[in-house]
């Protein structure tokens, strides 16, 4: 039961990441001055805190950790690109055209990641064509 609890927890957490991600990468492409709000980084770091909280109870409660279960560590790879590629989208990159890509970046490493967790694979299923 509580794994069920936390596991929804943890895919809530994910979904309002990306969200708000792509919310906060609009803010930067219409240069508006939401993008930089003290509310807006707050709001993200308590987000990404439950996040990594469920997902470290999850691997412990399910035994799957990171170099053990090959998916697991594709996801954990996937995610310090995700956090680097959309840092650098919204706060370190220096010319617009750099943000734009790294953000573009980002979206394709959490679409990974939420492909890895789905498949528990790191190699995603389809015809490559």
């Amino acid at each position: 039961m509580i794994y069920a609890w936390i596991k929804h927890l943890h895919i809530a957490t994910v979904a309002f990441n990306i969200g708000f991600f792509i919310l906060r990468y609009y803010w930067m492409l219409a240069r508006s001055p939401l993008a930089s709000q003290r509310w807006a980084r707050h709001v993200s770091v308590f987000n990404d805190t439950l996040l990594l909280i469920a997902g470290i109870a999850l691997a412990v409660l399910s035994a799957q950790y990171p170099f053990q279960a090959p998916w697991l560590s594709a996801k954990l790879l996937g995610l310090l690109a995700y956090i680097l590629f959309g840092t650098l989208a919204l706060k370190r990159g220096r010319h617009r055209p750099a943000r734009i890509a790294c953000g573009l970046i980002a979206l394709l490493c959490a679409a990974y990641i939420v492909a890895a967790a789905r498949y528990r694979s790191p190699l995603l299923p389809g015809p490559w064509y």
